[in-house]
């Protein structure tokens, strides 16, 4: 049994057991092939196994040549494929050929662990994702039959059991766990999935892009290969309403970008900001309340709210009010202090994007704007000299943003196992690591200190093939220095090439936010 969540509890059954074990022949296909998010072998996903032997991934396309990553365990598992797709460094920072066609594997030693990589779209599902090992996820655990009039004398949060009165889900049984309070239901619910990327190339014409998994209320795209926008539309202010990163521009109406939000992804026109014919992009998605919003009067003004508590992300909408320098308070619904806001006027005379940080020295004055590469700024208006709260934050009508001027907020709080907000102290060395509690696919650094741009780093578009993106300039995706950083199983760690670029400048404080 994989491991599943429920209500932000994740109970794991596995053991460390695979999901699957490689057959002889295996017939590889691809989830979101456009996107080129995953591999999958044999229909299926999930962490597969292998012992001695050989194993052939059949037909590999051209599309997504892959690459065993066994740096220092060649002699415990080597490959070789049918058409050599050229060598390049890989997503760990290491060399590798790839290959196309009939794939080959040979397995002579326990490896432990290895990862596997498309030369064009990094991990593909890949990381650390094969081990050595001959069972699989069937020969693990089993739970004790119970019934629900047969439970333990003192339920104890933690204990398991199969409750065979259970006929929901077309089931006569049904695994569960005691939460402390109530024993709640742990098979046949989904991992909720809060954040996603996906890759796509324009038609200028009309298409759905899908493979997200939820339907998205927050969309930011960038072009890959060349100079265009960060555009940035939301399902509060609505699809076609555009905001740029880069810029201090008010929100244009554009009906031909992206024309709605849908259940697995979003629909583009042929606006060629966003689908320029032949064109790469990626778009980063996150889940808020599905474009229903709420009323909040916490604060000193009203704010129109749409609130996912799971994924402490919360959309605000809202109106200064008073005049300069009338400090305005807005709740925000986490209910939970935010780590990270992200405020843009969207209306009227031009307005820098500012951000908040929990990490700054002085929460309830420091500052620093997206659209710049400008270091920290200290300004007792900026945030009404008062830092966030769990209910609200604040600012001052007439400085943060023009006098009346309506505003939207992104606002994250922290969640463990999904979202990180942090700082780091520069060292000047390569290595340097930072924890987040898990493995980011999605990582915002920026110094505070000098004029240093915001890089964004990401393992769809793969961290080595994608390099980083410059968030404050519509540059296209930059990777002279690739990879700058390297992400594990517990965040990630500053590569030679990151300190290069300026990831890791002595005596630098820098500031992260970092996604699963």
């Amino acid at each position: 049994m994989a491991t599943t969540k429920v209500s932000g509890e994740v109970v794991d059954l596995r053991g460390g057991l695979p999901d699957y074990s490689l057959a002889a022949t295996n017939t590889v296909s691809y989830l979101n092939a456009g996107g080129g998010n995953q591999y999958n072998f044999n229909g299926a996903y999930g962490l597969y196994g292998v012992v001695n032997g050989t194993y052939v991934l059949s037909s590999v396309s051209s599309s997504h040549p892959i690459a065993i990553l066994n740096n220092g365990k060649t002699s415990l598992i080597s490959y070789t494929g049918a058409v050599n797709e050229g060598s390049q460094t890989g997503p760990d920072g290491n060399t590798y050929t790839y290959y196309s066609g009939d794939v080959t594997i040979t397995v002579s030693g326990n490896f432990d662990v290895v990862s596997y990589a498309c030369k064009i779209h990094g991990y593909m599902g890949g990381q650390n994702n094969l081990i050595y090992t001959n069972l699989h996820s069937e020969l693990g655990l089993k739970i004790p039959t119970g019934t629900n009039n047969n439970r333990p004398a003192t339920d104890v949060a933690g204990m398991i059991r199969n409750n065979t009165n259970e006929t929901s889900d077309s089931s006569a049984s049904c695994e569960e766990y005691y939460n402390g309070t109530a024993w709640k239901k742990i098979n046949n619910v989904a991992i909720p999935v809060y954040y996603r990327a996906v890759l796509y190339t324009g038609n200028s014409s009309t298409q759905a892009i899908t493979g997200v998994g939820f339907k998205p209320d927050f969309v930011w795209i960038k072009e890959r290969a060349a100079a265009e926008n960060h555009y940035v539309q939301d399902s509060t202010r609505g699809s076609t309403q555009q905001l740029y990163t880069n810029q201090n521009a008010s929100q244009f109406n554009e009906t031909t970008a992206v024309t709605s939000f849908d259940s697995d992804g979003f629909t583009m026109g042929s606006y060629s900001g966003v689908n320029n014919n032949g064109d790469t992009y990626v778009a980063y998605c996150w889940q808020a309340n599905g474009g229903t919003t709420s009323s909040n009067t916490d604060g000193t003004n009203t704010s129109t709210v749409q609130v996912n508590s799971a994924a402490g992300f919360s959309i605000v909408q809202a109106t200064a009010s008073g005049g300069y320098p009338t400090f305005n308070s807005f709740g925000h619904g986490l209910g939970t202090t935010p780590g990270l806001i992200i405020l843009k006027q969207m209306i009227g005379n031009v307005a820098a994007w500012v951000v908040w940080h929990k990490d700054y020295a002085n929460t309830s004055q420091d500052f620093m704007n997206l659209n710049s590469t400008g270091g920290l700024q200290t300004s007792q208006y900026v945030w009404g000299n008062q830092a966030p709260t769990s209910s609200l934050f604040s600012l001052t009508d007439g400085w943060t943003v023009n006098v009346n001027g309506q505003f939207i907020a992104y606002c994250f709080a922290e969640v463990a196992g999904f979202s990180s907000f942090g700082s780091f102290t520069g060292d000047g060395t390569a290595g340097q690591a930072i924890t987040t509690g898990f493995e980011p696919t999605w990582v915002l650094i920026k110094s505070t200190v000098g004029n240093d741009n915001w890089r964004l780093y990401d393992t769809t578009r793969g961290i080595t093939a994608g390099g980083f993106f410059r968030v404050n300039t519509d540059a296209a995706e930059n990777t002279t220095f690739a990879p700058c950083i390297a992400v594990s199983s517990t965040g990630f760690s500053i590569t030679s090439g990151g300190v290069t670029a300026g990831n890791n400048v002595n005596g630098n404080l820098y500031i992260y936010a970092a996604f699963k």
